[in-house]
């Protein structure tokens, strides 16, 4: 009569185990999940406390300029920069033809920072009302390298 029941017997342990298999299967189920949802937390607060990034990266450059006529220096000037161009813009172009402009102090000293590397035009426009005519304009040729020259500090001149 042991035998008749050894079958069934058996069958109820093969069935117990694998529902104990399953149970086990589905804790470790529900514990993965919430260990990734504890990483997922995680990375979105580290995400969400960094400062955020600036839209534009400055150059570690620099082009400074004295503007002087006849030895003298002429005070606040308007020098035009035109990046990326090996062609002289001229002088009739309108100032918003130009990418970048500034103005000289009252000892005609001016600087523009963050330019870009390449090869640029100076323009200056100015006033000078020792000689006549009164309006001067002068330009150069600037050359911006990070490995070689990254500053630039020269004088320009300007004639009528």
């Amino acid at each position: 009569m042991l035998t008749n029941r050894w079958p069934f017997l058996s069958h109820i342990c093969i069935v117990r185990v694998f529902i104990m298999d399953s149970v086990q299967r589905s804790i470790q189920h529900q514990i993965l999940k919430r260990i990734l949802c504890l990483f997922a937390i995680a990375f979105l607060a580290q995400q969400a406390c960094r400062p955020a990034l600036p839209d534009v990266i400055p150059w570690p450059t620099k082009i400074c300029v004295r503007v002087q006529h006849h030895n003298l220096p002429i005070p606040e000037t308007t020098v035009y920069v035109k990046y990326h161009t090996d062609t002289f813009p001229g002088y009739d172009k309108p100032p918003s033809y130009y990418d970048a402009s500034f103005r000289t102090n009252s000892a005609a000293f001016g600087c523009i920072e963050s330019v870009p590397e390449g090869h640029h035009w100076l323009v200056a426009i100015g006033y000078d009302s020792l000689y006549f005519p009164h309006d001067v304009r002068g330009s150069m040729k600037a050359v911006i390298s990070l490995q070689y020259k990254p500053e630039l500090d020269t004088i320009l001149y300007v004639s009528e």
